[in-house]
């Protein structure tokens, strides 16, 4: 699953849409997202690790790293 499945499927899950989601990022981050660059950033696959995770901890998750 690439991370923009992943980020798709979370928010669909928590009834979220990507405006809703670039907002929330704004708020969280300071700086600028609109639905045209978060968009962008997950299609290109170019979204940072921070704003992955800022993404996530959004939604109510945490990213777990686990030894296999």
């Amino acid at each position: 699953m690439t991370v923009k499945e992943d980020i798709k499927s979370l928010l669909a899950k928590e009834s979220c849409t990507i405006t809703d989601m670039a907002e929330k990022l704004t708020k969280k981050t300071g700086k600028k997202y609109t639905i045209k660059t978060l968009s962008q950033k997950l299609t290109n696959g170019t979204l940072r690790y921070d704003e992955y995770k800022s993404i996530v901890e959004i939604l109510g998750y945490k990213i777990d790293l686990v030894r296999l």
